[in-house]
C-alpha cells in the first residue's frame, strides 16, 4: 500500500515531529486493508528546519530508520543535512527493518525557493540507482530533480517503476507547469510518480504555508490531493504498469532513440568545463550569472539583425485529401491539390500586417501515409516524397515572399545522399522564400513497422557523416527569433525539445498529426511541458481531419484537430478544440521569453548538465541505431520486431518485469503495530 502525506516535519526533531504522523498513518492503513497485507510505503515531504544550522545526516538517518523499523513500514523522505563539508539535500528510502535501501543526493540547486546555503551533486555522473521492493522497483528524485527529463529517463533505463519525489513547492508563475512535469515524467517513461509536498514548512522560527502539490501520476492520469487531506492513498497498480510496458506500443524506455541523444550529450561533456557546485546562496547567484552568459554564448547565431520582439503567428489546421496506397494513383497530383487549398486557407490571414510566421501541420500534403488495404512500403512512400528543389518548395517560397512570412511545413522527403530512403522532414523558409532550416524526425512511427520512413537513428553513422551532429537539433537565428522545427510524436520525448533549447531555440514550430483517443491528455500535457521546461513558445499546427479518396469529399474519423499555441510558461494561449479547417492566429512576444530566461527559476535548462546522465544513454538501451543500413526497400521494423526484441532483452536484464499473480481472496494479515 502506498500513502503520501503533506504533513510537514522538522529535521531537527525527527521523532517528535513524525511520530504523530506515523501513528495516524498506521490507523489509516488498518482501515483500508481488506485483503492480504503486503506492507506500506509512506512518502514524506521535504523537511523543514527549526534550527540555525543543519542537522547531521547521521542523526536524521538514525531517526527515520528507527521509525521505519518501529512502525514496520517503508519510509521515504528528504531534508537538508550537514555531511562531510558543505550542507546538502539528501533523500533516502528505508525498509521495515530500518535498513537504507536508497540514498540520493539532490542534483539541482534549490532554485524554486530562491537558493539556499547548500551544495548539490550538479555536474557529477549519477548512478540513478533503484531498489527492489514489494511495490516494484523504486527510484528517488528529490525536489527540482523531477524537472529534468533525462533524470527520470535514466531511472527508467535502470528499471524504475515508481519514482518518489519528496518536495517543498512554492507558488509562482511556473507552479502549475512544475506540477505538470510530474505527469510528464510518468507519461514519457511509463512509470508512476509520487510527490509529497508539505502544507506548511518550518523555516527557523517561522512556519510558512505552502501550495498544495502532493499528488500521484500514472502514464495516462493525474491524481491530485485535496487541500485539507493529511494522507492520500493513490490507486497504485504496478501490474497495470508492467502490462503497458510489455505492449510493443507506447513502451517509451524501449523505443527512445538513446544513441542519437548520446551523440550530443558526450559532445557536451567533452567540450564543457563544469565548476564545482557552490556551497552558499551567494555562490549560486554567481553561478546563475555565469550559466546565463554561457547559455547565450552557446546558442546558434547567424547574421540576423535587429529582432522583431512582437509579431503574429498563424497555425493552419488543414484537411488534406489522403493519398491512396495504390500503384495507379498520381500522388504528386494530390499533393498539388492539397498544397493549393492549404495556401489559400493561409492566405486569408497571412496578409495581416503583423503576421510574420505560418506553420502547417504534419501530413498536410499527403495525409498520414495514404489509405487502403495495401501494405505501406518505402516505394509507395517514395511516390509521396518531395526533394529540394521541386514544385512544392517553389510554391511555398512564392507564398513566403508574397506575404513576407516565415513558413514551417513538413512532408516525406528523399535526399540524394540516401537513395530510396524516405525521411519524415520538417522545413523552414524565410520571408524571402529561402530554405533556411531542415529537421528530419528522430522519433517516428517507423518502429512499429507500418510506417516505413527512415529516421536519423536508423542510419546514424552515415547521417552524421553527411550532415554532422548539429543537424540533429538544428536551430536558426532570424529577425523573429531563434526558430526550430519538431514533428508530431517528438513532443513526447523531452530529449528533443531540450536539445533544441540548448542550441538556443526560443520558438518551437511543431507540425503534428495526432490520432484522437485516450492518449490525448498525455500528449497535451507534454506539449505544455516542452514549452515550460525549455522556456520556449510551442506552436502546434495539427491536421483537422482528412478526406477519404474512396468516398468523395467525406471526412474520415481518425483526426479531430486540437491545434494549440502554448506560451513559454506552459499556459495554453488558445486551442482549436474540434475538427475542420482553421487559420488560427496567435502572438509571439520574444521580449517576454528572453526576460523569463534570465530568471533561474524559469530557465530550467540552465541546470541541465549532460555529465549527470550521459553514460546512461550509451548503455545499450532504447531502440538500437543503424538498423536500416542494408537494402532501403527492405523494412527492418516490420511487425514491431525490434521493439519486441528490446522488450525481451529488458526482461532478461531486469529492466522490465513481468506482472505477478494477485490473490485477492487472501485473508487480511496485518501486523499488530499497524
Amino acid at each position: 500500500m502506498l500513502l503520501l502525506t503533506q504533513s510537514g516535519w522538522d529535521s531537527q526533531s525527527v521523532r517528535e515531529s513524525l511520530e504523530p504522523v506515523l501513528k495516524a498513518a498506521s490507523k489509516e492503513v488498518r482501515r483500508r486493508t481488506f485483503f492480504e497485507y503486503d506492507g506500506a510505503l509512506l512518502l514524506l515531504p521535504h523537511a523543514g528546519n527549526s534550527g540555525n544550522g543543519y542537522p547531521s545526516e547521521a542523526s536524521v538517518v538514525s531517526g527515520l530508520a528507527s521509525l521505519a523499523e518501529e512502525y514496520g513500514v517503508y519510509l521515504a523522505a528528504s531534508c537538508a543535512v550537514q555531511g562531510d563539508g558543505a550542507a546538502r539535500t539528501v533523500a533516502c528510502l528505508f525498509d521495515p527493518e530500518g535498513a537504507t535501501l536508497l540514498r540520493s543526493e539532490k542534483i539541482t540547486p534549490d532554485f524554486v525557493s530562491g537558493f539556499s546555503d547548500t551544495t548539490s551533486a550538479l555536474g557529477i555522473a549519477n548512478a540513478f540507482k533503484v531498489a527492489e521492493t514489494p511495490f516494484g522497483k523504486v527510484g528517488l528524485l528529490p525536489g527540482e530533480d523531477i524537472l529534468i527529463g533525462q533524470y527520470a529517463r535514466s531511472l527508467a533505463f535502470n528499471g524504475a517503476e515508481l519514482i518518489l519525489n519528496p518536495s517543498a513547492e512554492r507558488s509562482d508563475r511556473f507552479f502549475d507547469a512544475r506540477k505538470n512535469s510530474r505527469f510528464g515524467r510518468a507519461s514519457e517513461n511509463i512509470v508512476c510518480v509520487a510527490t509529497a509536498s508539505p502544507a506548511t514548512l518550518i523555516d527557523g522560527e517561522e512556519e510558512i504555508s505552502l501550495p498544495r502539490a502532493t499528488g500521484f501520476y500514472t502514464h495516462n492520469r493525474q491524481y491530485p490531493i485535496a487541500d485539507n487531506e493529511t494522507f492520500f492513498f493513490p490507486d497504485y497498480d504496478v501490474n497495470a504498469l508492467r502490462r503497458v510496458r510489455l505492449n510493443p506500443g507506447p513502451t517509451m524506455p524501449a523505443i527512445v532513440r538513446a544513441d542519437v541523444y548520446a551523440v550530443g550529450y558526450h559532445k557536451e561533456v567533452k567540450e564543457r568545463e563544469l565548476r564545482p557546485a557552490p556551497t552558499s546562496r551567494k555562490g549560486w547567484l554567481e553561478e546563475t550569472r555565469l550559466r546565463l552568459e554561457e547559455h547565450e554564448a552557446r546558442a546558434v547565431k547567424s547574421s540576423a539583425e535587429a529582432h522583431e520582439e512582437q509579431y503574429g503567428a498563424l497555425l493552419i489546421q488543414q484537411i488534406p485529401r489522403l493519398v491512396p496506397l495504390t500503384d495507379n494513383v498520381d500522388a504528386q497530383e494530390i499533393i498539388a491539390k492539397n498544397l493549393d487549398s492549404a495556401l489559400d486557407l493561409a492566405a486569408s490571414r497571412a496578409a495581416m500586417p503583423s503576421m510574420r510566421l505560418v506553420v502547417f501541420p504534419e501530413f498536410w500534403l499527403t495525409g498520414p501515409g495514404g489509405i487502403g488495404g495495401v501494405q505501406r512500403t518505402p516505394k509507395l512512400f517514395g511516390s509521396m516524397a518531395i526533394s529540394n528543389p521541386g514544385p512544392v518548395f517553389e510554391k511555398v517560397a512564392a507564398f513566403a515572399e508574397k506575404y513576407k512570412v516565415y513558413v514551417a511545413f513538413q512532408n516525406f522527403e528523399m535526399h540524394k545522399a540516401f537513395p530510396d530512403h524516405v525521411f519524415n522532414t520538417a522545413f523552414l523558409m524565410d520571408d524571402s522564400g529561402k530554405l533556411i532550416q531542415t529537421h528530419r524526425k528522430i522519433q517516428d512511427a517507423d518502429i512499429w513497422g507500418l510506417f516505413p520512413t527512415t529516421t536519423p537513428g536508423s542510419v546514424l553513422d552515415k547521417f552524421l557523416d553527411v550532415f554532422g551532429p548539429e543537424e540533429l537539433f538544428s536551430v536558426v537565428d532570424t529577425p523573429i527569433g531563434r526558430l526550430a522545427n519538431m514533428v508530431c510524436f517528438e513532443v513526447m520525448f523531452p530529449e528533443i525539445a531540450r536539445g533544441l533549447a540548448k542550441a538556443g531555440a526560443e520558438v518551437i514550430l511543431h507540425s503534428s498529426s495526432e490520432p484522437h483517443g485516450t492518449g490525448r491528455a498525455g500528449w497535451s500535457n507534454c506539449r505544455t511541458l516542452r514549452a515550460s521546461e525549455n522556456t520556449a513558445a510551442v506552436l502546434s499546427a495539427i491536421d483537422g481531419g482528412e478526406i477519404d479518396p474512396y468516398d468523395g469529399e467525406a471526412m474520415t474519423f481518425f483526426r479531430r484537430g486540437f491545434t494549440q499555441a502554448v506560451n513559454f510558461d506552459g499556459h495554453v494561449y488558445g486551442v482549436c478544440d474540434g475538427p475542420g479547417p482553421v487559420a488560427f492566429r496567435t502572438d509571439i512576444d520574444l521580449a517576454a521569453i528572453r526576460r523569463a530566461r534570465r530568471d533561474p527559476r524559469a530557465n530550467i535548462a540552465l541546470w541541465d548538465d549532460a555529465a549527470v546522465y550521459a553514460h546512461h544513454y550509451a548503455n545499450d538501451v532504447g531502440m538500437p541505431s543503424n538498423l536500416w543500413t542494408g537494402d532501403p526497400l527492405e523494412n527492418p521494423y516490420l511487425g514491431a520486431r525490434q521493439i519486441v526484441d528490446r522488450i525481451q532483452d529488458y526482461l532478461k536484464r531486469g529492466v522490465y518485469t513481468k506482472p505477478f499473480e494477485v490473490n485477492n481472496a487472501a485473508a487480511a494479515n496485518i501486523p499488530d503495530i499497524m
